[in-house]
């Protein structure tokens, strides 16, 4: 009996897949990435604790939505500093995708220096509020909102002498080179 199949083309897809994940190594993570990690799930103890005390025992937690939601506040800042070491922070890159290859190195230094001059400017504004913030206190524990506006204070502080140090050895416009240099030709 001859092959049915014969003339036919086959159903089957063929897919590659690539490795999109690089090996764990302890040199890709910064101090800030374990600081992160512990205040995150701090946070997570906090909410738990808040679920666990509202809908379990009936009987809910004044305290933590509010150290929750400071907790939050300090876990956003703190991974912005991961975001500028990894320079993995949101930007506009149709321009500079069109222009040649050394005018988009360009463009990207003197975005790296407007960051740099913003989060400068934020940490000013941050330091001039800090002396004002304690005096004032959370509303459900008597903490001093100081230590929130030092935690800020701080991943501030992290975030403008990373981007410095990036500014200054032009990592941003030195890896747009390296990885589009070859594909301008």
């Amino acid at each position: 009996m001859p092959d049915q199949n014969i003339g036919q083309k086959s159903c089957e897809l063929e897919v590659a897949f690539e490795e999109d994940e690089a090996p764990f190594l302890w040199r890709n993570f910064g101090l800030e990435d374990g600081l992160t990690l512990l205040v995150f799930w701090s946070m997570a103890g906090v909410v738990f604790a808040q679920f666990f005390s509202r809908y379990i025992l009936s009987s809910s937690l004044g305290w933590t939505e509010e150290v929750a939601r400071y907790l939050l506040i300090c876990v956003g800042f703190m991974a912005a500093t991961i975001g500028v070491r990894k320079r993995s922070h949101i930007r506009l890159e149709l321009l500079y995708r069109y222009l040649p290859v050394k005018a988009s190195a360009v463009i990207i230094w003197l975005m790296d220096i407007g960051q740099l001059v913003y989060f400068a400017m934020l940490g000013w504004v941050t330091w001039k509020i800090l002396p004002l913030m304690s005096a004032q206190k959370m509303t459900s524990i008597a903490i001093s909102m100081e230590a929130l506006y030092s935690i800020v204070l701080f991943s501030i502080a992290i975030m403008v002498i990373r981007l410095a140090g990036q500014v200054i050895m032009c990592r941003g416009p030195k890896d747009w080179l390296r990885t589009h240099a070859s594909t301008e030709k």
